[in-house]
């Protein structure tokens, strides 16, 4: 006999299946119902709270005060969440609301710590492709709705400390490393001061800034030197002419001198001739003029015993006088020739030697105004990060503000009393159906003619009706 085939189900099929299967489907969903029923009265509910903070920039304007905190908003969420979330920060919390009192028993404290971690939902507002985040949210969920709020806002306070802190610490951070760096130039910048002022003191005269000072004075001096050496030409030609004439003076007294026949007057005759003679070329202080001197007033004091007349000890020619104060004029205009010839040299030698002092002079303040200028930046940039600091000290800088606190959760985060009703339903049913489908499938019992037709392809000539209704 040949099977012919698979009878195609048509829907009063259906209907007779589910007819005939219908508690295969009940009582799989009456199961399930009482299963949902169950678990939503066992499985415990959690309650989440969540607390809007928002991202408030800064005050002032950036045109007036510069903030020394230049990192992304992002990044410094991102490492300010990782200090929030931090284990010594989480068993803080743990232990002052006392959470997780049943787990504590049963679980190590890392294991508390990261069951809290994942309880904690960060969500940025914004921030993509560039953008700036405005606000971002934080919520905890727990098992108990005031603590719930107690948590979520304690963590919102702490992000906003931890903001405040990093800020803070960054400004203050940026002002030490400049002043700490101020302190360096300012002891490099003596440092050169003081070779500059020593520079200047051991070539005083010779610097490039002295020039003029120095040339005039180098002026007046060849100035003097002229007037000096027309003085001493002149006080010369005096001198000439004196010598001259106590030249011809002197011939006469010899020749008075010796018509006498007195050896006493002729010796008085030669010693002043002698005392003229050298009183030419020297001062009194010569000692030769005042060994003269006193053999004169020696012999004069004879003379004058010998005679009782009047001595001629006091008495010395006016040309003598004359000629001896022109030659201690002389003498004194060569010792100030002298003298200016020597500053001349002096001032000569500082000029010349004033363009290797300029070259060195240049070196010294060529690095004195780069330490100079460093250190003028410095502190400029420090007084700009003086003034970020107090923008962060008196919050006008960029800050986190709660825009909505955490709020007092009513009903449950988990679990949805609506979603597993839905799910325990589709659960029932499935289930029901697909037992009915497995049952239909290994069924091979003939329920009506057209099914044997189906399967053998042979008309049914006759069936026996339902007896007793069996």
């Amino acid at each position: 006999m040949e099977i012919q085939g698979q009878k195609q189900l048509l829907l009063e099929d259906y209907i007779e299946i589910a007819l005939r299967r219908k508690w295969f489907v009940i009582i799989p969903f009456i199961v399930s119902i009482i299963g949902i029923i169950l678990a939503l009265y066992i499985v415990p509910r959690s309650y989440k709270s969540t607390t809007m903070i928002l991202v408030e920039h800064q005050k002032v304007p950036e045109s007036y005060v510069n903030p020394t905190v230049t990192s992304d908003i992002n990044d410094r969420l991102t490492t300010i969440t990782q200090q929030v979330m931090s284990r010594t920060r989480l068993e803080s919390i743990i232990n002052e609301f006392g959470l997780y009192n049943r787990e504590k028993s049963n679980i190590s404290n890392e294991e508390l710590v990261e069951m809290m971690r994942g309880s904690i939902e960060i969500d940025i507002k914004g921030g993509s492709r560039g953008d700036r985040t405005s606000a971002f949210s934080i919520s905890y969920i727990g098992s108990d709705p005031e603590t719930v709020m107690h948590v979520t806002n304690r963590l919102a306070s702490l992000f906003i400390e931890e903001n405040l802190k990093v800020r803070e610490q960054q400004a203050e951070g940026t002002t030490e490393f400049l002043d700490s760096q101020m302190q360096g130039l300012k002891a490099t910048l003596e440092t050169q001061e003081a070779q500059i002022k020593l520079y200047k003191e051991k070539y005083m005269g010779e610097l490039p800034s002295q020039i003029d000072a120095t040339l005039r004075t180098l002026d007046r001096l060849q100035l003097e030197r002229k007037i000096v050496n027309d003085e001493l030409s002149s006080a010369s030609d005096r001198k000439n002419m004196l010598e001259s004439q106590l030249s011809e003076s002197n011939n006469k007294e010899k020749t008075t001198d010796k018509t006498s026949d007195d050896p006493q007057i002729i010796r008085l005759a030669e010693l002043k001739e002698e005392l003229a003679r050298l009183s030419i070329s020297y001062t009194d202080k010569y000692p030769e003029i005042g060994r003269l001197k006193r053999e004169i007033s020696e012999i004069q004091s004879q003379i004058k015993t010998r005679k009782g007349t009047e001595s001629e000890a006091t008495y010395i020619n006016p040309l003598s006088k004359q000629l001896m104060n022109v030659n201690k004029q002389v003498v004194k205009l060569k010792e100030e020739q002298e003298k200016i010839a020597k500053q001349i040299s002096v001032l000569q030698g500082r000029v010349e030697r004033i363009p290797e002092r300029e070259l060195q002079m240049t070196a010294l303040m060529r690095d004195y105004e780069n330490t100079s200028n460093n250190y003028q930046s410095l502190l400029n940039k420090k007084l700009d990060a003086q003034l970020a600091e107090n923008l962060e000290k008196r919050q006008k800088g960029e800050q986190f503000k709660i825009l909505d606190p955490a709020n007092l959760p009513i009903k449950p985060y988990k679990p949805n009393p609506k979603k597993i009703f839905l799910m325990g339903i589709a659960i029932g049913v499935g289930s029901g159906v697909g037992l009915v489908a497995l049952l239909e499938t290994i069924d091979a019992s003939f329920r009506k003619p057209d099914d044997v037709y189906a399967v053998i392809g042979i008309p049914v000539l006759a069936s026996i009706p339902r007896i007793g209704g069996r």
